[in-house]
């Protein structure tokens, strides 16, 4: 009898020692998961040196204090260079900001015109890194880039801002439309008849 109570009494202690969380600074905080202010069909315009830098429309827009973290459903968005001329437009479905990082994550029906580059993006997942100025792509997310004649469609992407060069890291297909010359000649000379 005497061994039986001491195997329990060790049990017991055993469980209850090895039974306890030591993660004790982890606890959830519910007001991490409520946004701290919500806005509906909002409008945000982004002024430096005295002129418009960035124009941003949502259907809703949720702000979070924690993290730094905002989201905005069904986002336009137009950015405009130093001189504030339009540089930048686009469109997607969900925007993740996370300012205190600033990245900027795109998902859903995503369209931009980069228009000092004459480019156009289309993708369903994009990440952009304001601080290294790079825009990325899932290793399996297709994105289609469109230039002039050219369209240029893979997996992979990777863009940098400051080399204003882009690749893609696995297969790509695409169609580049040549005209002929006799046809540029004859349409150069059109706008010239019209202007």
């Amino acid at each position: 009898m005497y061994l039986f109570k001491k195997v329990i009494l060790l049990t017991i202690l055993f469980l209850t020692f090895f039974s306890c969380s030591l993660n004790y600074g982890t606890e959830q905080n519910p007001e991490s998961s409520v946004p701290e202010f919500t806005f509906s069909q909002v409008a945000f315009i982004r002024y430096e040196d005295n002129k418009m830098s960035m124009d941003l429309t949502a259907e809703k827009l949720e702000q979070y204090k924690n993290d730094g973290s905002s989201f905005a459903k069904n986002a336009y968005f137009k950015t405009y260079d130093k001189d504030g001329i339009l540089d930048t437009d686009g469109f997607c479905g969900l925007l993740s900001v996370n300012s205190k990082n600033e990245i900027y994550s795109l998902f859903d029906g995503i369209s931009i015109k980069i228009y000092s580059q004459e480019l156009s993006i289309t993708a369903d997942s994009l990440r952009f890194n304001a601080k290294t100025e790079q825009l990325t792509s899932g290793i399996d997310q297709t994105v289609t880039i469109s230039k002039k004649d050219t369209s240029v469609s893979g997996t992979g992407f990777s863009a940098s801002g400051v080399s204003r060069q882009y690749s893609f890291s696995n297969k790509i297909e695409g169609t580049v439309i040549e005209k002929d010359r006799e046809n540029v000649e004859n349409e150069e000379e059109e706008k010239d008849e019209y202007h």
